[in-house]
């Protein structure tokens, strides 16, 4: 069995549900650089061997079109 647990869209979202973990907001400076971490991330696994090229490229693509910074304020 496992678990899904979305990250607070904001600190102030975290800070109210007293999640410890850092909000989207916090760990990201926005969709740019969301999508390069998953770039970066995906491309180290490949090189280690732990996973498909295609199967990056696809988590690279659905990190592109991801909408967790739809709600954010400019």
């Amino acid at each position: 069995k496992g678990q899904y647990m979305a990250f607070a869209k904001t600190k102030d979202e975290r800070e109210k549900t007293g999640d410890p973990r850092l909000s989207i907001e916090e760990r990201y400076k926005d969709q740019a650089d969301y999508v390069g971490r998953v770039s970066h991330a995906a491309r180290s696994l490949v090189d280690e061997r732990l996973l498909l090229p295609e199967d990056a490229e696809r988590l690279i693509t659905e990190a592109a079109k991801s909408r967790i910074f739809a709600d954010k304020n400019p």
